[in-house]
């Protein structure tokens, strides 16, 4: 079922205007990595939540041409301010529910003495955050869509999710891979344009190139890069995200439609009716 998914947003993505949020992306991850590397963390902080919060402008400007099939700078302007409240709240109310149950399963395991234990809070972390992401997982695309409020798109992704589950599994792994594949093409360019900084560690075997970079801190990195080596690599990184980020995300809402087209199977109920026509249920 994912491949005519996966060919239509290859199909999807000789337009531009998918490309808008890879834009912002890219930016974002350049400027952020930059200030990171120059000595600007805590600007970097800010920038980040900022740009969290302005990033679902983006999503709801191509979630409303994906939707609308008009993809126009004109109908990606209309629709950003538009599905801003129906993407961000979900995830929101998401989270929110997210946090709440890893909370109220810590008591227990604080109370047993074992909430110090960073492995079994972890593992607790994520058994709790994996399926909320999995069964919230279109609801964006269910609010912009269908019209439906926060609790409404949060419950309809559920109810997909559980027709066509291995629609969402497929959808994440490709997605994965293909960050796996940009990863190792952009690290391939970002080694051949900085060779010559690291010119004095080829003749080290892998382990002990490991060691050495495991070892290596914020100034340790600038010292290796230098200026330009910095702003190279920033921008390796925001190319990385210019291509992926367009590239999930209609990839995500392609298989949202395939997967909201599978039928939904009504609950058999036993039963059978009286001489006078009426139903009863056992």
């Amino acid at each position: 079922m994912v491949l005519r998914p996966l060919s239509e947003t290859i199909s999807l993505l000789t337009h531009p205007v998918p490309w808008i949020p890879g834009l912002y992306a890219g930016c974002l991850a350049t400027v952020l990595i930059w200030l990171a590397f120059s000595g600007w963390e805590f600007i970097a902080g800010k920038l980040i939540f900022l740009g969290l919060v302005v990033a679902p402008f983006f999503v709801g400007g191509l979630l409303g041409c994906l939707t609308s099939g008009e993809y126009t700078l004109g109908r990606f302007l209309r629709s950003a301010p538009r599905f801003f409240f129906p993407v961000i709240l979900p995830a929101i109310l998401a989270l929110t529910i997210s946090i709440l149950l890893v909370i109220l399963f810590s008591i227990p395991f604080a109370i047993a003495g074992l909430g110090s234990e960073a492995p079994m809070m972890g593992g607790l972390f994520i058994g709790i955050m994996v399926p909320v992401l999995i069964f919230s997982f279109f609801s964006d695309n269910v609010a912009v869509t269908e019209g439906l409020a926060v609790l409404a798109s949060l419950k309809r992704s559920m109810v997909i999710t559980s027709q066509a589950f291995l629609t969402i599994i497929s959808c994440i792994i490709i997605s994965c891979l293909a960050a796996l594949l940009l990863m190792l093409l952009t690290a391939t360019l970002w080694g051949m344009i900085l060779s010559e900084k690291f010119a004095g560690y080829l003749d080290l075997n892998m382990t002990q190139q490991q060691e050495i970079f495991g070892e290596f801190g914020m100034a340790e990195w600038q010292q290796t890069l230098g200026a330009d080596g910095i702003l190279v690599t920033s921008v390796i990184i925001g190319l990385f995200f210019f291509f992926l980020v367009p590239f999930f995300l209609v990839l995500k809402h392609q298989c949202y439609r395939a997967a909201s087209a599978v039928p939904v199977t009504p609950p058999e109920q036993g039963g059978e009716y009286d001489e006078k026509g009426r139903w009863y249920k056992y």
